[in-house]
């Protein structure tokens, strides 16, 4: 059983939906990373590397967590820490479906959001997944040093997981 469970993918990969059931199967409190960079609370404001740094530095000093990020390079530590990191390797092309159906779901109503769902919300998602894919090799290369504990998983292995446990995929 990990107790330091680190997830990667992009947007719209099911990073959030992923920590939330390994969440609840093994009672371990999840974070979401973005909610660190940015303070939501008070209007969506981008907290300053130094906040960011404290409020990640609390996260990191439990014994148990889920991280779930991008893979940005200011939270490296939570890699080092990690008994396992998965990376959510997804299509850009599912990539961008999943973002565009995400926000027609916010914009009816049927999803909750963050950001209200105006059409430069859709734009900014799209412009996020193409960020993330142009540094996706660079990404990679910078998870090379953590081989040992590196699982790469799609949508069936951890639809695998969830329904059998965090160790079906060994």
């Amino acid at each position: 059983m990990y107790n330091k469970i680190y997830i990667i993918g992009p947007v719209g990969s099911g990073k959030t939906t992923f920590a939330t059931k390994l969440s609840e199967m093994y009672n371990i409190k999840y974070y979401e990373l973005d909610k660190v960079s940015w303070d939501d609370d008070h209007g969506n404001i981008k907290r300053t590397d130094e906040e960011a740094q404290k409020i990640f530095k609390d996260i990191l000093n439990n014994k148990k967590w889920i991280i779930e990020d991008v893979g940005r390079e200011k939270f490296k530590q939570g890699r080092v820490e990690a008994d396992i990191i998965y990376y959510i390797k997804l299509s850009r092309m599912k990539s961008y479906y999943r973002v565009t159906k995400r926000w027609i779901k916010q914009r009816l109503g049927k999803e909750r959001y963050n950001h209200p769902p105006v059409f430069s919300q859709w734009i900014y998602y799209i412009s996020t997944v193409n960020s993330y894919y142009k540094k996706e090799k660079s990404k990679l290369k910078s998870l090379e040093e953590f081989k040992s504990k590196l699982k790469f998983v799609n949508s069936k292995d951890i639809n695998k997981i969830i329904s059998k446990g965090i160790d079906s995929n060994e």
